[in-house]
């Protein structure tokens, strides 16, 4: 993996349901006014800023909706981010997708988690599945791919499994103080009620897998190197 150049701008890859809102409380005492927000806003697109100097740019990218990071900072230097177990991160981000349709009144639609995993199953296989992480990282990757482009790209990646552990490295890596992790937006997890699917979604979802493993093992290497 690169070595962070704390002079040149840094990429916050915050893949939903990877404790990004957490993180970017934590950010925010590490880089000040130096920390940039990307999240779309009353449904406008996130700003794009000019990516100069020592800046850290955090938030949501996803290519397949057009708000990637290849759209925004094609030129981006280094990046981070935090992963988790697949199945778990997308039983997560389906419950709080089921959440925000009901307080729009919407409760009925998509409610079927089993059918809304095959349609998305169905889509991974046509290559239009936007809800894979494959397309929130800084350039097409495949599954022989994506841990040379981590070793080229990223100067760490964290696991939630082990999100204190992973702090602390992060905090060694940045030459940030240490910090204690904190938990927001965060809901007790769900995926028990799906257990029966996940071999489905191993099956299916081999791209993020993939993406996991490769990182599991660089945050092992993180770990290894920079544990307190």
């Amino acid at each position: 993996m690169k070595a962070y150049d704390r002079d040149a701008p840094l990429i916050s890859l915050h893949i939903p349901k990877t404790g990004g809102t957490s993180l970017f409380r934590i950010l925010q005492g590490w880089f000040g006014d130096r920390l940039i927000r990307h999240y779309a806003q009353n449904g406008a697109p996130p700003q794009r800023h000019a990516l100069t100097g020592p800046i850290c740019v955090h938030g949501h990218f996803n290519a397949a909706l057009g708000v990637g990071v290849p759209q925004y900072y094609p030129d981006a230097p280094q990046f981070m981010t935090f992963l988790r177990e697949p199945f778990e991160r997308y039983v997560s981000q389906w419950f709080a997708m089921r959440r925000m349709r009901e307080r729009k009144g919407a409760a009925g639609e998509g409610a079927d988690f089993e059918k809304v995993l095959r349609r998305r199953a169905r889509g991974q296989r046509l290559g239009r599945d936007g809800y894979s992480m494959i397309w929130q990282f800084p350039e097409p990757a495949n599954v022989s791919s994506i841990g040379a482009l981590i070793d080229e790209k990223f100067v760490f990646v964290g696991i939630m499994e082990r999100y204190q552990e992973s702090l602390d490295a992060l905090a060694v890596v940045l030459g940030k103080p240490p910090a204690q992790a904190i938990r927001l937006n965060e809901h007790r997890s769900e995926s028990n009620a799906y257990e029966s699917l996940r071999p489905f979604y191993k099956k299916h979802f081999a791209d993020e897998y993939a993406i996991y493993d490769a990182g599991r093992a660089r945050n092992d290497e993180l770990l290894r190197r920079y544990r307190r």
